[in-house]
């Protein structure tokens, strides 16, 4: 897959001065590959609210919120208090289960229909393959179905056919499982089946080719990591039929969805019951911390240790009062999850209109405080991985993405990653994008 270089004329002379520095010692100038890929060389200074400075003093809105866990925005004060009390009271890594944890499962479980019993990680790609390690165990099978255009993590077994080359990754109704990066093996390929989101007939064929082998379904209930894509009605609904049909189970990675848009993550928005849900990101409001549950009968595999789960900063001080904090606040104040989604939609609104009002065939996709712009040869409507590559023009958008960094708007400048909309993001930050928009589709030409 083809990465553009985004282009701005803002002034990043000491980010690039400090990105220099940090490449010397640290490989590839990061400790995340995808941050900076896109060529973008800006290095951070501080954030407050709904905004960030780079070290230059450049001032943005930031719709990006580190790759979403900022849920309420760059320091949130109760949250980072909860962290302080706890770290200054009563340490910062114990041994033994604890009180706090306890109060988190139980607001994850009873907020979270269908999902019983819990069990706390570190991060988003933890939580998926301790989830496909379950599937395996429970079911004795060893196949995973996943879809392209989705990611769950950057572990062998799961970083496979996220981002496929097309001309590799084989013909629409026949995917061949791609390898993301060197140095996987190619056994772990031979486990996945990729197939095209949004297609039910793809995976009633994938199982019926495959009878006995699939151990799990694993999706995004919307997906996020190729801009976002919504499911048809009716899409995950089939997906439940089917893998009950088969004997296999169904997992929702909610590392991106969950408790932004519901309390309840996607499942309680789309009245989806899976077997197991991951969960990371806005969990900690930008503290480290992940989850994984599901239902008893599943989950009590881990409970009887007959499955390997196992980490030493599992359920650490910090990322467990992140979480209550976290969850405290959604859970005692349901406005806030109902502003950003009004902001988000209206946002989505604002942005297509400025784009196209410039002169510019273009799509705004997204659920509530999750969407993306994409920059099309005319198509309405993005459905899955191919039709991005084959409709979307990724040279144009990271064009917009550079002027729109020129005029104080910060989105990342992967035209397959999201904006993201905080509980801090105001109205007036709203309107400003949408000005910002206007005026940067302009400066692109048409």
């Amino acid at each position: 897959m083809t990465h553009v270089t985004a282009q701005t004329t803002v002034s990043l002379e000491k980010s690039q001065e400090l990105f220099q520095r940090i490449a010397g010692s640290v490989a590839g100038g990061e400790s995340n590959y995808v941050r900076v890929k896109n060529g973008l060389e800006m290095c951070f200074d501080r954030g407050e609210g709904a905004r960030f400075w780079d070290v230059d003093g450049n001032e943005y809105i930031d719709f990006s919120l580190g790759y979403g866990p900022l849920i309420f925005g760059h320091k949130p004060p109760a949250v980072t208090q909860a962290v302080v009390d706890m770290i200054t009271t009563r340490g910062v890594q114990f041994t033994f289960p604890y009180d706090l944890e306890a109060d988190v499962a139980e607001m994850l479980v009873s907020s979270v229909h269908g999902v019983d019993l819990i069990r706390f990680c570190t991060t988003g790609t933890e939580a998926v393959s301790a989830a496909i390690r379950l599937a395996r165990a429970y079911t004795g099978r060893d196949k995973i179905v996943k879809f392209e255009g989705q990611y769950h993590g950057w572990t062998d077994t799961m970083f496979i056919s996220s981002y496929p080359d097309l001309e590799r990754a084989g013909p629409d109704d026949r995917p061949r499982p791609v390898p993301g990066s060197k140095g996987t093996p190619r056994a772990a390929a031979e486990l996945i089946l990729p197939l095209g989101w949004n297609d039910v007939e793809a995976v009633e064929r994938a199982f019926a080719e495959h009878p006995g082998e699939i151990a799990a379904v694993l999706t995004e209930p919307i997906m996020c990591n190729c801009g976002v894509i919504p499911p048809k009605p009716g899409y995950l609904q089939e997906l439940r039929r089917i893998t009950r049909e088969h004997g296999a189970l169904l997992i929702v990675d909610e590392v991106k969805t969950g408790f932004r848009v519901a309390l309840g993550g996607a499942t309680e928005y789309l009245g989806l019951r899976p077997d197991i849900v991951t969960w990371a990101k806005a969990l900690g409001a930008g503290f480290p911390v992940a989850a994984f549950g599901g239902t008893r009968e599943v989950m009590d595999l881990e409970a009887r240790n007959e499955v390997m789960h196992g980490g030493t900063y599992n359920a650490h001080t910090v990322a467990i009062a992140a979480a209550r904090a976290t969850l405290t606040i959604l859970r005692d104040d349901p406005e806030l999850l109902a502003s950003i989604w009004r902001r988000g939609e209206r946002l989505k609104a604002g942005l297509q209109e400025a784009v196209r009002s410039a002169g510019h065939q273009a799509v705004c996709q997204g659920v509530g405080p999750l969407l993306q712009l994409y920059f099309t040869d005319g198509v309405e409507e993005i459905t899955d991985y191919r039709s991005a590559l084959r409709h979307v023009d990724m040279e144009k958008f990271s064009d917009f993405q550079g002027a729109f960094q020129d005029r104080g708007i910060y989105i990342h400048p992967d035209p397959l990653e999201c904006f993201y909309v905080s509980t801090v993001h105001s109205d007036a930050d709203v309107d400003e994008a949408i000005e910002a928009a206007g005026e940067a589709a302009h400066a692109i030409g048409r």
